[in-house]
């Protein structure tokens, strides 16, 4: 009973920490990463390496098994691990307090997060997997991620309109400080996470295993292409759109908050959608439409900077929720026992991926970011070429994924949308009241015409009955007329006959 207990108050502190978790986060991504980037001098070949470093770090989980032993279990791991990830954010204020603007200073704050990190997401990610059954996993992670997509919008707003003020400096210390207060009450709840301990047969089972699993391995080739490019692309489209095309800030955040509201209800849509259609079938929607979103980007110019930047907004929420919401359920699900070395496997994937991803982004932004070239006439960013890259590797993804063996199942129309399964019943039963109204008055309407012809009609025939009866005593009338007027003549002419003879 007191274990239910724990895990189902873990359930519970999962969504109360991704919320306080984003508030440093997102401090760590996007616009806000180049902002702070910009503001401790940071080359661009840095940018793209530190953007990378906390997906790099996942290469360091394949030593969680060693820590774990060293330490003694999963969860002082997961308590020294999320003690030094969170305290080395609560030194970002103070180093723009004392003016330290020094690109090492920055760089140094987040290779550390990114060596500690890896070992929390490990030990949370094996846990997850063990106390929430694989047919409960779409639903609580989606309603898991609608709270952290809520958490995002009023973050993102909030350091928009931070990085906004006129005063560089006050402006970025009440930035890291939110990042600070937030990185301690995410450590607050991680704490209060009920870890369960690992058997003595599960500890001696090696990393290998996950290896021999063939469809495993497919799905870790699929991993591996998307996020090289996902983490390939990730620093050049901030860079692109902030230094290049010099976009404000504040509008960045606003684009942010349309891509965060839209995520709160498709992770929703998804989440129910995910344990129905299976997780590869959504993956592969989200997939195609962030190739559209490489393509805004490619498209985007001076001129019609704004109008894309609205449909990339819309296309990241479309496409990359399907894809968050989905990429780890898939891992799951292809998954096998023991999870930690699954969860092992796919973290050494993804730190290589990483590194080699921000190497080769740095390499690309060193020598294309602020490249300019004519095509007939127009100019053309050289920058857009990357963009171009992305797209191909996006497509490469997708043929990868088809070929991981899991459950899903088609789309297919049968002639109506399903609205009914995801907005309100009472909108619908009210507009089917209106047209069933409209329907019968029309019903009554056509009923009523159709008497009036009917009765026209009998009045028709009843005139033409009334008429032919009446002919017909005409026509006595007169034969009666002209019987009687034939016999007073015939009497008037015998009078006059026996007149004569009387004469």
């Amino acid at each position: 009973m007191n274990v239910e207990h724990s895990i189902k108050n873990t359930r519970k502190y999962a969504i109360l920490e991704v919320m306080f978790f984003n508030g440093f986060s997102v401090g760590m991504q996007s616009f806000v990463l180049l902002s702070l980037a910009i503001y401790f001098n940071m080359s661009s070949f840095l940018i793209s390496v530190v953007s990378s470093l906390p997906t790099a770090g996942y290469l360091l989980q394949i030593f969680t098994k060693r820590v774990n032993t060293i330490l003694g279990g999963r969860r002082r791991t997961l308590v020294l691990s999320v003690t030094i990830s969170r305290l080395v954010i609560c030194l970002l204020p103070f180093a723009v307090l004392f003016d330290m603007r020094n690109q090492f200073v920055y760089f140094i704050i987040m290779f550390i997060y990114g060596l500690s990190s890896p070992f929390v997401n490990n030990v949370w990610t094996a846990t997850m997997v063990e106390i929430i059954n694989k047919k409960e996993r779409g639903k609580y992670f989606g309603k898991r991620n609608l709270f952290s997509s809520l958490s995002t919008v009023v973050y993102t707003l909030f350091y928009g309109y931070i990085l906004s003020l006129p005063d560089k400096k006050s402006s970025i210390l009440l930035l890291t400080s939110v990042m600070a207060v937030s990185a301690i009450g995410s450590a607050v709840f991680m704490y209060l996470h009920y870890i369960p301990d690992l058997g003595e047969e599960v500890k001696n089972i090696s990393i290998k295993a996950a290896f021999k699993n063939k469809n495993f391995v497919l799905y870790l080739k699929f991993a591996s292409i998307w996020l090289f490019t996902w983490e390939f692309l990730k620093p050049l489209t901030e860079y692109y759109r902030i230094k290049i095309l010099g976009v404000n800030t504040m509008f960045l955040s606003q684009m942010g908050v349309i891509t965060a509201i839209l995520s709160s209800v498709l992770y929703i849509i998804y989440g129910k959608l995910s344990d129905k259609y299976g997780n590869k079938t959504m993956l592969r929607m989200g997939i195609f439409f962030t190739t559209y979103y490489v393509l805004t980007y490619f498209s985007m110019t001076q001129d019609n900077k704004m109008s894309m930047l609205f449909a990339a907004a819309v296309i990241d929420a479309v496409g990359f929720t399907a894809i968050t919401l989905s990429l780890l359920n898939l891992m799951m699900e292809v998954s096998e026992e023991p999870a930690d070395a699954y969860v092992g496997a796919y973290a050494i994937v993804c730190g290589i991926s990483a590194i080699l991803a921000g190497i080769f982004g740095g390499l690309v932004g060193k020598f294309v970011n602020n490249g300019v070239i004519y095509v007939f006439g127009e100019q053309f960013y050289t920058i857009r070429f990357a963009f171009a890259i992305g797209f191909v590797l996006r497509l490469f993804s997708l043929l990868e994924l088809t070929r991981v063996d899991s459950f899903e199942k088609t789309f297919i129309y049968k002639g109506s949308l399903p609205i009914k399964n995801f907005f309100s019943k009472r909108i619908l039963n009210v507009g089917a009241s209106y047209i069933n109204d409209v329907k019968r008055s029309e019903r009554e309407d056509q009923e009523k015409n159709s008497e009036n012809e009917e009765n026209i009609n009998k009045n028709v025939e009843n005139n033409e009955v009334n008429n032919i009866n009446k002919e017909p005593e005409k026509q006595e009338n007169k034969v009666d007329k002209s019987e009687n007027g034939n016999f007073e003549k015939s009497s008037v002419t015998e009078e006059e006959n026996t007149d004569n003879k009387t004469v």
